[in-house]
């Protein structure tokens, strides 16, 4: 009876464990921008599929002072959110979305895809995607990314 007791314990926990497996976005997690100077955190929010930074090269941008809301020039860059209304198309694609290029400070229409190869392809544009810049970010994982640390 032990043994049932704990084989049935041992299936629904391997069930459950394959339901959240399964119910993951395959965009979502961390990914290496093209340029390696960053990694964005992609995950639900409330206007959809989201990145945040989540890692930024030492050196790298500490603020983001291209805001054009003057505002919000003293934020920081680690925890910024970068991506945000990605609704999902199909399996793999998002389209809808806008990303934000904080060196610039410029906002840009952007559809994201992951590709067979496991990468996701991030196209941002100005109104129609054929006048655009695709990157392809790698993915990651957090044991070789220590998440930035706010300042203080």
């Amino acid at each position: 009876m032990r043994l049932l007791a704990l084989m049935m314990t041992a299936l629904l926990t391997c069930t459950a464990a394959a339901t959240q497996a399964a119910a993951k976005d395959p965009a979502e997690g961390l990914w290496l921008t093209e340029n390696k100077r960053s990694v964005i955190e992609i995950k639900p929010c409330e206007q959809g599929l989201c990145g945040y930074v989540y890692w930024i090269i030492p050196g790298g941008l500490k603020f983001d002072a291209q805001n054009p809301d003057k505002a919000k020039r003293g934020e920081p860059i680690c925890g910024l959110p970068i991506l945000w209304g990605f609704e999902q198309d199909s399996a793999g694609e998002w389209s809808g979305g806008t990303i934000y290029k904080a060196d610039d400070g410029d906002y840009y229409d952007a559809n994201l895809q992951v590709l067979e190869d496991g990468t996701l392809k991030v196209r941002g544009y100005m109104g129609v995607s054929l006048f655009g810049k695709t990157q392809i970010w790698q993915r990651v994982s957090a044991e070789d990314y220590e998440i930035c640390n706010l300042p203080q």
